[in-house]
C-alpha cells in the first residue's frame, strides 16, 4: 500500500522535473575563435657590397650630382631600387641613404678590391707643323 502512494508522487515529481528541463533554453554556444597566424614580415632589401674603395655615395643617380659620403671596400648596403645603371642604397653601417654606381657592387662580399679607372686628360692637340722658313737672299 505503500508502493501504491509513493510511486504515483515518485512519477508525477519524474514528469514535472522532466517538464521543467524541458522549457530551460540553453544559451548560443560560445564564440568561436579563430587564431590566424601572423603575416610574415616582409622580406628585407637585398644586401650588396662594395667593389672598390672609395665609392662616391651620392644625392642623385649621376656624377653630377652632391656627394654625400664615400663607400669603402666590401661596405654593406641594402639595395632599395635602380635606374640605369644607378642604384639606390643604403649604407648598412652609417644608415645613410644615396645613389651609388652599380657598376662597383655585387650580391657578396669580394676577395680583393677592384682598381677604378681613372680618367685620363685629354692629350693636348698637336701643333701643326709650321712651314720651313725660305732662305734669306745675302
Amino acid at each position: 500500500m505503500i508502493l501504491r502512494r509513493i510511486f504515483p508522487g515518485l512519477a508525477l515529481c519524474v514528469m514535472a522535473l522532466a517538464l521543467f528541463m524541458g522549457c530551460v533554453e540553453t544559451g548560443p554556444p560560445p564564440p568561436v575563435v579563430v587564431v590566424e597566424p601572423p603575416p610574415p614580415p616582409p622580406p628585407s632589401p637585398p644586401l650588396y657590397f662594395v667593389t672598390v674603395s672609395g665609392l662616391a655615395l651620392r644625392e642623385g643617380p649621376s656624377t653630377g650630382a652632391t656627394q654625400i659620403g664615400t663607400l669603402e671596400f666590401n661596405d654593406a648596403v641594402e639595395l632599395l631600387n635602380t635606374s640605369s645603371g644607378w642604384a639606390r642604397v643604403v649604407d648598412v653601417r652609417r644608415d645613410l641613404t644615396g645613389w651609388a654606381s652599380m657598376r662597383y657592387l655585387q650580391p657578396m662580399p669580394a676577395d680583393r678590391a677592384r682598381t677604378v679607372p681613372r680618367k685620363r686628360p685629354a692629350p693636348a692637340p698637336k701643333e701643326a707643323p709650321k712651314p720651313a722658313e725660305s732662305p734669306k737672299a745675302m
